[in-house]
C-alpha cells in the first residue's frame, strides 16, 4: 500500500459510494482528474462484503457516507488501519455538524482527499461504534434521528419548536418515569446506584444535555463524558426539567438531580434489560460496555473541528458522583416507586430528631425566656411600643414546642405529640399569668393601638401564621438557614396576642380574651399545620405514615378557618363602606358634602357611621337626616351616624 503525495493530496485513493450516486461521484472524479489522483470506485454493498480485499488496494478511502453508515466505516478504519475522508451525501446533518465538514461539495471532497488525516477517538458500546451520544432510560432529550432535533439548527423558529417538543418530551416522562438499579463500574472505582436516565456524549458536545454540565467536553482527551441522571423524587425531577430550559453558562454547580462521569471505559449493568438508543437507534440489553479508544482510527478533518476539539491526553478520570443516590436503602426506595417528594433517610435526619425531642421538653430555660418574654410583651402593649414587642417576640421560645408537635402528628409519634402539648400548655399558662398579673398591677386601663390590632383575627393572620410555619419547619430542617428563625419569631407574633389575652383577662374584658385567644389559636394551628406539610415535602414521613396527622392537621385549619372567614367578612364589608362613603358626593339641601376620616362598625345588622365634615360652617340636623335617609337607601339597612366638624378657613 505504498502511495506519495502530490500538491498535498494522495495519490490513489478508494472511493466507496452507495447506487445511484453517480452525479456526486461525477464531480470526485472531476478533482482528482485535475489534481492527478488516481481513484478506484466501488459500491458500498460489494466492499462491506470483502472489505479487507479491497482495503490492500490503497491505504485511504473516501467513504460518500450519511450519518447512518458513517459508523460502519469508521469501525473497519479502527481494524484495518486505513485513514478517511467522508463526504456527506445530504448536507447539513449531524455528522456535517459534529466533524465540523464544510457545506459546499466541492470543499468537502478536497478536505476528503488531503493527505492529512488526523488520529481520533473512537467510542464503542457492545461492539458498536458511538458517533454523537447514547441515550439510556427515560431522559429529556430527543432522539437524534427525530427530525425536530435533525433540523433544530436551520432556523430560529426550527430552534424554538426543538425547546418545545424537548418540554413536551419532558413532561410526558413524568407519567412513565422510573428509576433502576444499576451498578456502575470504572476502570477504579464501582456505585452501586439507582439511576432514571444516562446520556454518554461522544461528538454531539453541543446536545442539551452537555449544557447541564459545569465544564467544558472535548472529544479528543482520552475520555467519554457520561451525564447521570438520579432523580431522588418526582418534584426533583421536574426541578432538573426547569434548571435543563434556563441552564447558562454562569451556572458552576450540577444540578442535584445530576452526576458526571468522565472515564475511559463505563459499564452499566442491571438485573433486567435496558433500553437505549446509540445514536438514535434502539438496542436493549442487561449489561452495557462503553470503551473509549484514543487515537485509534485517522480521518480528514476540517480547521474549524482543529480549533474546537483541541486534543490533549487526559489521563485522569473526573467523578462528581455526590449526587448519586448510593445508600441501600435510598436505592431500594426509588427503584420501587419514584416518590412524589424526596424521603428523607434515618442518617439524614437523626440529627434533626434528637433536637425535636429536645425542644418538645419544658426546660427551666423555657419557663425563664416566657416569664421574660410576656413581661416585656405586656409592658410593650401598654406603652404601645412595637420596638419593644418586637424584642418580647425575639425572647419567646414557644416556635420550638409547635414545630416539635408538627413532627409528631407528621410521623405519629404519640410521645412526642404529647410532650410537646404538655410544653405549650405550659408557656400558654405562664403567658396569661405574667400578662394578668401585671394587667392588675399597672395603673393604665387605656386599649392602645397595638393591643387593639390583635383582638380582631382574619385570614390573613391564619396566611401570615401558615407561611411562618413553612419558614420555622425548613429552618429547623436546614442547619444552614436556623440563623433566620428569629426573623420568623418576629413575623408569627406569637406572644403579643396571648399577653394582649392575659390583659383581658386581668381587666375581666371578654370580648379581648376571645378575640386575642382565637388570634393565638390561629398562630399555634397554623404554624403546626404548614411545619407538618413542610417536612412531608422535606421527605421527613411518607404519605401513607402521615395520613392521620394530615387529617388531623386539615381539620384544624378548617375548623378554625370558618370564624376567621367570618371575621374577614366583616372586615370586607365595613372597609367596603368606608370606601363608597369616601369616595361619594352627597347632596343635602343644595350643598356639596364629603365625609372624611370614616369609621364604620356593623353591630346586629346597624351600621354605625362616624365621619368629619370639613367646611365654614356645621352641617344643620336637617342635612345629617337627609345624609342618614341617603346611606340607609345605599345600605339598605338602619344607619346611625355620628358627624364631627372642623373647620375650613
Amino acid at each position: 500500500m505504498e502511495q506519495g503525495t502530490k500538491m498535498g493530496f494522495f495519490n490513489k485513493a478508494l472511493v466507496i459510494h452507495p447506487k445511484e450516486q453517480y452525479p456526486l461521484l461525477s464531480r470526485i472524479h472531476s478533482f482528482a482528474l485535475t489534481h492527478d489522483i488516481e481513484l478506484i470506485d466501488i459500491e458500498e454493498d460489494e466492499f462491506l462484503e470483502r472489505p479487507g480485499h479491497y482495503a490492500d488496494q490503497a491505504g485511504h478511502i473516501v467513504a460518500l457516507v450519511t450519518d447512518q453508515t458513517a459508523s460502519r466505516y469508521i469501525d473497519l478504519a479502527k481494524t484495518m488501519g486505513f485513514s478517511l475522508g467522508f463526504v456527506p451525501i445530504h448536507s447539513g446533518g449531524p455528522l456535517a455538524s459534529w466533524f465540523k465538514l464544510p457545506k459546499d461539495p466541492e470543499q468537502a471532497i478536497r478536505l476528503a482527499l488531503e493527505d492529512d488525516p488526523e488520529a481520533i477517538d473512537v467510542l464503542r458500546c457492545n461492539d458498536e461504534v458511538v458517533m454523537g451520544m447514547l441515550m439510556l432510560g427515560e431522559t429529556p432529550f430527543l432522539n437524534q434521528r427525530s427530525s425536530t432535533y435533525l433540523r433544530r439548527e436551520q432556523s430560529l423558529w426550527r430552534f424554538i419548536l426543538y425547546w418545545l417538543s424537548l418540554l413536551w418530551h419532558s413532561i410526558r416522562n413524568l407519567v412513565r418515569i422510573k428509576a433502576t438499579a444499576v451498578t456502575l463500574t470504572t476502570e477504579k472505582k464501582e456505585f452501586k446506584t439507582a439511576i432514571t436516565g444516562l446520556v454518554a456524549i461522544e461528538n454531539d458536545v453541543d446536545c442539551a444535555a452537555a449544557r447541564l454540565l459545569d465544564t467544558s467536553i472535548s472529544v479528543q482527551d482520552n475520555r467519554v463524558s457520561v451525564v447521570v441522571m438520579s432523580p431522588k423524587s418526582i418534584v426533583q425531577y421536574i426541578a432538573f426539567l426547569l434548571t435543563t430550559l434556563r441552564r447558562r453558562a454562569s451556572q458552576k454547580r450540577l444540578p442535584s438531580a445530576i452526576s458526571y462521569i468522565k472515564t475511559r471505559v463505563l459499564s452499566i449493568q442491571a438485573r433486567e434489560p435496558l433500553k437505549y438508543y446509540l445514536d438514535g437507534k434502539k438496542r436493549k440489553s442487561d449489561h452495557i460496555h462503553l470503551e473509549l479508544f484514543p487515537r485509534a482510527v485517522r480521518i480528514n478533518m476540517s480547521e474549524a473541528y482543529h480549533q474546537r476539539h483541541e486534543a490533549k491526553d487526559d489521563n485522569k478520570d473526573t467523578m462528581k458522583v455526590e449526587n448519586l443516590p448510593q445508600s441501600a436503602e435510598r436505592i431500594a426506595m426509588i427503584a420501587r416507586h419514584l416518590p412524589f417528594f424526596t424521603h428523607a433517610l434515618e442518617e439524614d435526619f437523626r440529627e434533626l430528631f434528637l433536637q425535636v425531642r429536645d425542644s418538645a421538653k419544658t426546660h427551666p430555660h423555657y419557663l425563664a425566656l416566657m416569664v421574660l418574654s410576656s413581661v416585656v410583651a405586656t409592658l410593650g402593649l401598654f406603652l404601645n411600643s412595637a420596638a419593644v414587642i418586637i424584642g418580647a417576640m425575639v425572647l419567646a421560645p414557644l416556635m420550638a414546642p409547635i414545630i416539635a408537635i408538627a413532627m409528631g402528628l407528621l410521623r405519629s409519634d404519640r410521645n412526642i405529640m404529647i410532650q410537646s402539648a404538655k410544653t405549650i400548655a405550659i408557656g400558654v399558662a405562664v403567658g396569661l399569668l405574667t400578662s394578668s398579673l401585671l394587667a392588675l398591677v399597672v395603673p393604665m386601663k387605656d386599649v392602645t393601638l397595638e393591643i387593639s390590632s390583635r383582638v380582631q383575627p382574619t385570614l390573613l393572620d391564619l396566611g401570615v401564621a401558615i407561611a411562618c410555619g413553612v419558614a420555622g419547619a425548613y429552618a429547623y430542617a436546614r442547619a444552614s438557614v436556623m440563623r433566620s428563625l428569629p426573623g420568623v419569631a418576629i413575623a408569627v407574633a406569637l406572644v403579643p396576642p396571648l399577653c394582649v389575652a392575659g390583659i383581658g383577662l386581668g381587666w375581666g374584658n371578654i370580648a379581648m380574651i376571645s378575640g386575642a385567644g382565637l388570634l393565638l389559636l390561629t398562630n399555634l394551628v397554623g404554624i403546626a399545620g404548614a411545619a407538618v406539610l413542610t417536612f412531608l415535602a422535606l421527605g421527613y414521613a411518607p404519605v401513607m405514615r402521615a395520613r392521620r396527622g394530615l387529617v388531623v392537621t386539615a381539620s384544624l385549619i378548617g375548623a378554625i378557618a370558618i370564624p376567621l372567614a367570618v371575621a374577614f367578612a366583616s372586615i370586607y364589608e365595613n372597609w367596603n363602606v368606608e370606601r363608597d362613603t369616601q369616595q361619594r358626593l352627597f347632596f343635602l339641601d343644595n350643598q356639596e358634602v364629603q365625609l372624611k376620616n370614616i369609621s364604620v362598625t356593623i353591630s346586629q345588622g346597624t351600621l354605625y357611621l362616624s365621619a368629619d365634615h370639613i367646611g365654614t360652617e356645621p352641617l344643620t340636623t336637617a342635612q345629617i337626616r337627609a345624609l342618614k335617609s341617603q346611606l340607609e337607601q345605599r345600605w339598605d339597612r338602619e344607619v346611625i351616624v355620628e358627624i364631627g366638624f372642623r373647620h375650613r378657613l
